[in-house]
């Protein structure tokens, strides 16, 4: 019978053997403190973020991956800009194709709110504010 932590352990060793910049694995509340002795005592670097259904998020590898996946802030995945949406799969190791194509939809979801200037290649100065604030999520 396998292990709750199995894939956990895996995860780790893919990072240790290089072949993993960041990892993403959901856990329960209890197991918090296991997986925070197993990284630190392995000097990984970790972001615990608390999901709104009791579980917990741990991202771990890296630490300026996990710097980035920081600097996003608190809200949940489905709330990332494009970039940040795109960023964080391509650190995850997802499908590099899939990733760009999955930009490339959520980018053109944006569209609608952002001035006409922006919806171009030029570079509007006087819309960059404004193009900006379109993709804060407050």
């Amino acid at each position: 019978m396998k292990q709750p932590l199995d894939v956990f352990y895996h995860l780790m060793y893919e990072h240790g053997r290089g072949l993993r910049d960041l990892a993403l694995y959901t856990i329960h509340t209890d197991q918090v403190d296991t997986v925070k002795q197993s990284l630190e005592l392995e000097k990984v670097a970790y972001l615990f973020k608390k999901l709104d259904d009791g579980r917990v998020n741990v991202y771990f590898g890296h630490e300026a991956c996990v710097n980035i996946v920081n600097s996003f802030g608190s809200c949940p995945h489905f709330q990332h800009t494009p970039e940040q949406d795109f960023m964080l799969g391509i650190m995850l190791g997802y499908d590099r194709t899939r990733q760009c194509e999955r930009y490339l939809a959520r980018k053109e979801a944006h569209q609608p709110s952002l001035p006409d200037c922006a919806k171009t290649d030029k570079v509007c100065k006087t819309c960059i504010p404004e193009r900006d604030a379109a993709h804060t999520i407050a």
